[in-house]
């Protein structure tokens, strides 16, 4: 009988989890900007860095060393949070949740496959960002299963204030364009975006008390480059910010908006 129940889980399993694919990618704009800006943000400090070492005399700023922390960081927070917060909001603006019972789906195999479909795109873009790395030659070998331990961690994470921000916000465009500025600011907050040394010691010393300083070092040692903090630290205060976000989440989700 459990064999029976298990086999018939997972051929409802694929085709829900095919719609959620096809739910997430429907909107080519926010879709496009979440997979697409990362790599040509990459591709643009790639290039600021050979064009300075071409055209400057002595040593300056190494911009190819943030390539695959900026591309890894875009991509973590726009696949699991901003692909996930508008989705969220509309499901429960438009009501769909709540007919969602009226279904043979299960509550919790939509919310399993939902998430499933956004982690298993981060960890596979995560991969290729990884893998182009190595290739490129600015980072390690061991960029590619580095990049799948940081994702794990992260999506956890980010699809929590996902969650969060589409179970508070009542309108899908409204909570895409929350999750993308919340994006922008880890992606300054974690110190990707701009060379540590170009910065003061007291600006250095802001980021000490930021936890998203420390998902930015895991971000460096992806690469294998410099680090401010042990692996471990960085490890458990992305960790425990996860741990945090997640039943705040699962506090704040509801299955109808308060107007159904």
């Amino acid at each position: 009988m459990s064999t029976t129940t298990d086999s018939g889980a997972l051929r409802s399993a694929r085709p829900l989890t095919i719609t959620h694919w096809r739910e997430m990618s429907r909107n080519r704009t926010n879709f496009g900007v979440a997979i697409f800006l990362p790599f040509f943000m990459a591709g643009v400090f790639l290039g600021m860095d050979k064009i300075l070492h071409s055209t400057m005399g002595g040593p300056g700023p190494d911009f190819s060393v943030m390539v695959v922390p900026i591309a890894l960081c875009m991509l973590l927070t726009g696949t699991c949070m901003t692909l996930t917060a508008g989705p969220i909001a509309e499901y429960r603006q438009y009501g769909t949740l709540r007919i969602l019972g009226t279904t043979p789906v299960s509550r919790g195999r939509f919310i399993l496959t939902h998430l499933a479909v956004r982690v298993l795109l981060a960890i596979a873009l995560s991969v290729l960002v990884g893998v182009l790395g190595a290739l490129l030659g600015i980072s390690e070998t061991a960029a590619v299963w580095r990049a799948v331990l940081v994702a794990l961690p992260s999506s956890v994470l980010f699809l929590a204030l996902g969650y969060f921000i589409g179970s508070i916000v009542s309108s899908g465009q409204a909570a895409t364009n929350i999750a993308t500025f919340t994006g922008m600011f880890f992606l300054f907050a974690s110190g990707v975006v701009v060379p540590l040394e170009l910065l003061s010691d007291s600006v250095k010393r802001v980021f000490d008390f930021l936890p998203t300083s420390y998902f930015g070092d895991l971000l460096f040692w992806v690469t294998g480059g410099v680090q401010r903090y042990e692996t471990t630290l960085d490890f458990v205060v992305l960790t425990a910010l996860a741990i945090v976000a997640v039943p705040l989440a699962v506090k704040t989700f509801r299955w109808e908006a308060a107007n159904n």
